[in-house]
């Protein structure tokens, strides 16, 4: 029974460690925001990450601005645009909420 207990204990421990560092990087967006660079599983760094991991950060409107100001120098410019607004529009969203 005490290791059942243990167990349960440990394993809960885990799951609510996991969570926690989602939310963590989902907050932080996965970008560094000196560098723009993306980060991903702990301490693993991607030059730029995609448009996807862009779009991700811009529907919760914490796209770096270094981001920003990159985006579509490689890809479709018309869905860097559309980033762009959308961060714009998130970024104002979460700037009257905080009034």
């Amino acid at each position: 029974m005490k290791t059942l207990i243990v167990v349960v204990t440990l394993v809960t421990g885990v799951v609510t460690g996991s969570l926690a560092t989602g939310i963590v990087s989902y907050n932080s967006c996965g970008y560094d925001e000196a560098t723009g660079n993306y980060l991903y599983d702990g301490n693993k760094v991607a030059a730029y990450g995609t448009m996807d991991s862009a779009m991700e950060c811009a529907l919760s409107g914490l796209l770096p601005a270094i981001v920003l100001d990159r985006l579509g120098m490689f890809g479709s410019s018309e869905e860097a645009d559309r980033i762009k607004a959308i961060d714009a529009e998130e970024k104002q969203k979460l700037k009257e909420e905080t009034k």
